[in-house]
């Protein structure tokens, strides 16, 4: 009985033990998935933040409040990426270019133009930039510019326009046939005033844009008084950039217009030292001597009646203005002062202008200006 009572505590004893190790291995096993779903979590979370961060966070460096970024046509993603990191300093750039590469900017054809990139500008905002094809438009104002070549390189060297695009075009029949003007005269059209145009215009919009601006700015009053004066808008255009290139006052503006006018109406030649600089091509000289005044030009003013057949400079829109309120008096002469003051001194009959010439040629020869 002792043995069998004995025997039969044995498989009882047994049991037990398995049972407790079945029950300290599953929670063995719980522990140790509950620690696995923990650090899982912490890693999605993780993960969560970080992206939330580089959503959020700025995608680059720069220190401009806009950076603009110019894709010419053709261009690839790999010489985009090159713009992006000289000039707004990515944080990130191999994550950025995993994510252009998600959304397919690295893949799709580039829209070419000048993009505005605001400061603070995250990856998503960036690229979403670049995918709409939304670019900033460009202002330009031309300056003081005198001959056809550095109107098309001012134009050109602020455009993605190649120069020799432009001089093509204003060099064929479609010139006369689109504006009615030549090259030269379409000099008349490119007004001192703001031009707002695309980075990646072509030369054709680019010359449209020019002529709406000059239409527009010669509708109304402006072309009533050109009419009035006798004088087509090209004219007024011509005749205010040699006012402009007499004098730097602005105040004489007027009164140079209406001398200009009385010679152009007594048949009297203008006689204009600016329009012999432009015919020689010689804008350095300080004095123009009598064997200067024998080039053969059509903007040689001492050799040819009237006008000269477009501007000398491009004039400001405020000296157009003044030639169309040009003063009435009878002045035919004027000579710089022999002061250098930069003003002139005006006379009606030659004899004065003789003696004013005079005083004028002898200061130049007293401080030795040839």
């Amino acid at each position: 009985m002792t043995r069998r009572l004995g025997s039969s505590h044995r498989p009882t004893s047994s049991y037990r033990t398995s049972a407790s190790s079945r029950r300290r291995g599953h929670r063995r096993g719980w522990g140790i998935g509950r620690v696995a779903l923990i650090l899982l979590l912490i890693l999605l979370l993780a993960l969560t933040a970080g992206g939330v961060y580089l959503y959020n966070t700025p995608a680059g460096r720069g220190a401009e409040e806009t950076t603009y970024l110019l894709i010419a046509p053709g261009s690839g993603y790999s010489q985009l990426e090159k713009q992006i990191q000289s000039k707004i300093w990515l944080r990130f750039p191999a994550l950025f270019r995993y994510y252009a590469q998600w959304s397919g900017l690295t893949t799709a054809p580039l829209r070419s133009g000048r993009y505005a990139i605001p400061r603070g500008a995250t990856m998503p905002e960036l690229v979403d930039i670049l995918q709409r094809g939304q670019q900033t438009p460009l202002t330009i104002t031309p300056t003081a510019l005198r001959t056809e070549a550095e109107i098309i390189d001012f134009l050109s060297s602020h455009l993605w326009l190649r120069a020799d695009s432009l001089r093509a075009l204003m060099h064929s029949p479609r010139m006369q046939e689109r504006y009615g003007v030549d090259a030269e005269a379409f000099r008349a059209e490119v007004l001192r005033q703001p031009l707002t145009v695309y980075w990646d215009t072509s030369a054709e919009a680019l010359l449209d844009s020019i002529h709406r601006g000059y239409l527009a700015f010669w509708s109304g009053a402006r072309s009533t008084q050109a009419a009035a004066l006798g004088l087509s808008p090209l004219q007024v255009t011509t005749l205010a950039s040699i006012v402009e290139s007499e004098s730097a006052k602005s105040d004489e503006y007027r009164r140079i217009a209406g001398l200009y006018l009385n010679r152009l109406r007594q048949g009297i030649r203008l006689q204009s030292d600016p329009t012999v600089k432009f015919a020689l091509g010689d804008f350095s000289l300080r004095r123009i001597r009598g064997e200067h005044l024998t080039v053969t030009s059509p903007y040689n003013t001492y050799q040819v009646v009237g006008l000269p057949p477009a501007p000398i400079v491009l004039p400001r829109t405020a000296t157009i203005d003044s030639v169309l309120s040009a003063e009435q008096h009878d002045y035919i002469y004027m000579c710089a002062r022999e002061d250098f003051s930069g003003y002139h001194s005006f006379a009606s009959d030659y004899a004065t202008h003789l003696a004013n010439a005079r005083r004028y040629q002898q200061e130049l020869d007293r401080r030795g200006i040839n």
